[in-house]
């Protein structure tokens, strides 16, 4: 994603630019540079500021209440801003800086892992790890590597090579604290939307896309149906743990963070989200909880140099409608991601309009065609508000950075209609 760094001529110092003028001091080998890379590196062509501003204010805001935008270059250069600077409700663009935070803090290759240990005394404990997307049933997804089908058959193998064949389960999600469920989120929520727990199988959903009401529990009741129809009686299921040199007796482990970090972009998923900010809370030595996790990504923010007063964090997910950001704060996130080699996994993941994840069907009409295929963002979507932030190329092929929010809309289809129209006549626009 990012522009192979070319040598300017102008730019040669040092004892190679002194060897071009009064010969070479050191053997030819080391002094020669390709010639391929010796170039004059060309000028981009940007947009002119005021015509492209002019362009974007022709594009309607009807029935939007409230919008903030800006546009930069990569190195951070505004050229067009609106309300850049106005603390918004962000919806799931605050997935940007959660999965930045947490890659950062927890490295891509971090797996996470659900475990089975001997408590003894006839007890096994089902240990949850935090493995956002743990299944029941093995998964041909490569995303899903981990299942409690898997861990039920190793566990089975370890039982009955010491021939046992009755267990009582306890489970323990305590990695994890505090609610599962967040006071922040509106209640009528709570029939489809998961709770955040440590262990959790498909997404925290049961049958129907309902949210399980405990999902730790409803893991642990699946895990000792499986133990059951292998032949292990399991005499009762209940939460429990287990002490600190239990031995273990199987395990199944998630895919890695850089591979989860995609997945929950492009789909935007929340539970994960809310997981992988935990995680990274812990980290750093906070609790593993919303408020802990909230905090940390507050902290990393401040470390980066994007935080600014007024700012507020309040999930990972950007579930709650009272947390608010700046368009300002997301573009530095999204120039940050493209300037350091570690948030690679971040650029990859983000939709790309017409062609992946919950951009695949956006940008559908005419006035939004320019950004098909060249606009890389991640969404977000409440009630009655919507944002987009990311990078585009322009038909000049400049990289340019962007953050959009639209808050206080009579519908979020009518908040896409501008985003999308916006981020078109960026892409599209010439403007000089």
């Amino acid at each position: 994603m990012r522009m192979r760094r070319r040598w300017s001529v102008g730019l040669l110092s040092g004892s190679f630019a002194l060897a071009l003028l009064v010969g070479p001091t050191v053997s030819p080998s080391v002094a020669y540079v390709p010639a391929d890379i010796v170039t004059v590196a060309e000028p981009t062509l940007l947009p002119d500021p005021a015509i492209l501003a002019a362009k974007l204010k022709k594009v309607s805001t009807k029935g939007i209440g409230t919008v903030g935008l800006v546009v930069t270059t990569t190195d951070g250069q505004v050229l067009t801003e609106r309300s850049s600077g106005a603390a918004l409700t962000p919806a799931s663009t605050m997935k940007v800086l959660t999965t930045m935070t947490a890659l950062d803090i927890l490295g891509a290759d971090r797996t996470f892992a659900t475990r089975v240990l001997d408590a003894g005394s006839g007890r096994i404990v089902l240990v949850g790890g935090g493995d956002p997307l743990l299944t029941d049933k093995t998964s041909t997804s490569s995303y899903k590597p981990a299942s409690l089908q898997k861990l039920a058959k190793a566990t089975v193998a370890a039982l009955r090579a010491v021939g046992r064949t009755k267990v009582s389960l306890r489970y323990d999600a305590s990695l994890f604290s505090g609610p599962t469920w967040s006071s922040h989120w509106k209640a009528k929520w709570k029939g489809w939307e998961a709770k955040v727990a440590a262990l959790e199988i498909n997404s925290g959903k049961v049958g129907g896309g309902r949210a399980a009401s405990s999902p730790a529990k409803t893991a642990a009741n699946a895990f000792a149906k499986r133990l059951k129809a292998a032949g292990i009686k399991v005499s009762s299921v209940a939460s429990g743990r287990a002490g600190a040199d239990a031995p273990e007796l199987a395990r199944v482990t998630s895919t890695t963070l850089d591979r989860i970090i995609h997945r929950t972009l492009q789909i935007s998923d929340n539970v994960a989200a809310e997981t992988l900010s935990r995680h990274a809370a812990i980290a750093r030595g906070r609790a593993g909880s919303f408020t802990g996790a909230a905090a940390n990504v507050q902290a990393w923010l401040t470390e980066r140099g994007l935080w600014t007063s007024g700012l507020k964090i309040l999930d990972g997910s950007g579930l709650a409608p009272a947390s608010k950001l700046t368009p300002t704060v997301l573009a530095g996130a999204i120039r940050l991601a493209l300037a350091e080699t570690e948030f690679t996994p971040i650029v990859n993941g983000l939709p790309v309009a017409g062609e992946s994840g919950t951009l695949k069907d956006r940008f559908d009409d005419k006035s939004e065609k320019a950004g098909r295929h060249v606009v890389h963002a991640k969404t977000g979507t409440l009630s009655g508000l919507a944002g987009l932030t990311g990078y585009l190329t322009t038909k000049d092929g400049a990289t340019l950075v962007f953050a959009e929010l639209a808050n206080h809309a009579t519908s979020y289809y009518r908040a896409y209609d501008w985003l999308d129209r916006e981020a078109a006549v960026i892409a599209g626009c010439g403007c000089r």
